[in-house]
């Protein structure tokens, strides 16, 4: 009885695979997505109205002149170089280990942070109207 149960099991599943066979020979490969038939089309946004910024920034200024970008760029501070943020650096490092052996008082430390960091703002950039206006 077991052989006849093994051969009906093989049985079955060959012609399982003899009727899937010819299905699966008949599919055909899906066209690409790529292709522009099967491509999503982009949406259509409606916008309505919306505020003009006011600031005189935004606004068209005729100066007679076409703008001009052939002067060279100057920061409004000069910057520092890499030597002195080096520098800068080392002398928070030092300052910050003195600080924890005790050598510097609490109140010294701050007052050069505090100096430090006065530093720290001049070096910020100054928003300055474009060259070209």
């Amino acid at each position: 009885m077991g052989k006849h149960v093994e051969r009906v099991r093989a049985a079955t599943v060959l012609s399982v695979c003899g009727l899937l066979l010819p299905l699966v020979a008949a599919c055909q490969s899906p066209a690409p997505i790529v292709a522009p038939a099967y491509m999503e089309r982009p949406k259509a946004q409606i916008v309505g109205p919306q505020k003009v910024d006011a600031s005189p920034v935004a606004q068209k200024r005729d100066t007679g002149t076409y703008p001009t970008f052939a002067k060279p760029m100057t920061a409004a501070l000069p910057q520092m170089e890499s030597e002195e943020a080096g520098t800068m650096e080392t002398t928070m490092s030092r300052l910050g280990l003195a600080r924890r052996k005790g050598q510097i008082s609490e109140a010294e430390y701050k007052r050069k942070v505090a100096e430090l960091r006065a530093l720290e703002e001049g070096q910020k950039p100054v928003a300055t109207p474009a060259a070209s206006q």
